[in-house]
């Protein structure tokens, strides 16, 4: 967490293990303390707040993601990612964000497509005050705009793309039709098992497609994150993603 008053820190996806993001293609690219609304991601956890247990998941597992055309590094090889990586990159607005998300309905279908409603106005944040801008020096970031209490909701995923599979996710990037949106999309994007390790892996590739996106591994400065699951009780999941939680007041 940064010294400014209200800023966020947002925790993400600890259960899977660095062998499923080497063999699946993508793991999110996530630079500490480049945003102040950050993760809470395989470090110590702060004071008062329980992360979920560890989820030992198989060391093998055969899906279409092993494709070796998919790699992550050769995607942003082929976008120029890299020498645009070294830019100022821009804060997305309201017309940037919808572009995305109908692009990725114009690929998967209305039928497998899991960010809800394209016409209504709202992110994985609901209700909760935030803001994004840049941070001098260390890039983008998302900001509270309003005192949060320890426990409180903050993010559920529900603008999260999910991909069956490597083949309609590189359409995703490619239907874009602009390497810059496409760079930031696999800057956001990761494997993640939607069964956390319970049973057969049930993988998936994410694309957060709202201003959750900007965040990345707080370390242990992290103020948003996993709560137990009697947190989540009355507040359904959304596409199956675990709910963000203040893990204290900000």
């Amino acid at each position: 967490m940064g010294s400014d008053n209200g800023t966020l820190n947002k925790q993400k996806y600890s259960m899977y293990q660095p062998a499923i993001i080497l063999i699946f293609l993508l793991n999110t690219y996530w630079r500490v303390g480049v945003f102040k609304l950050q993760m809470y991601k395989k470090t110590q956890t702060p004071e008062k707040v329980q992360t979920p247990e560890k989820v030992q998941t198989p060391e093998k597992v055969q899906t279409s993601l092993e494709e070796e055309h998919y790699k992550r590094r050769s995607l942003k090889k082929y976008f120029g990612c890299y020498e645009k990586y070294k830019e100022e990159l821009p804060i997305h607005s309201k017309e940037t964000w919808r572009k995305y998300r109908e692009t990725y309905v114009s690929v998967v279908g209305e039928m497998d497509s899991t960010i809800g409603d394209l016409d209504t106005d709202y992110d994985g944040f609901g209700t909760v005050s935030h803001f994004a801008k840049q941070s001098p020096g260390r890039g983008r970031g998302v900001f509270a705009g309003q005192d949060i209490a320890e426990g409180s909701l903050l993010w559920d995923g529900s603008r999260s793309a999910q991909f069956k599979d490597a083949r309609s996710f590189k359409k995703f990037l490619v239907d874009l039709n602009d390497d810059y949106l496409a760079c930031d999309a696999l800057k956001w994007s990761y494997v993640f098992d939607l069964n956390e390790g319970q049973g057969k892996p049930y993988l998936r590739i994410i694309t957060d497609l709202d201003e959750g996106a900007l965040c990345n591994s707080g370390g242990s400065s992290a103020n948003m994150g996993y709560l137990p699951v009697s947190f989540e009780q009355g507040r359904p999941r959304k596409n199956g993603m675990r709910p963000m939680f203040a893990t204290r007041n900000i």
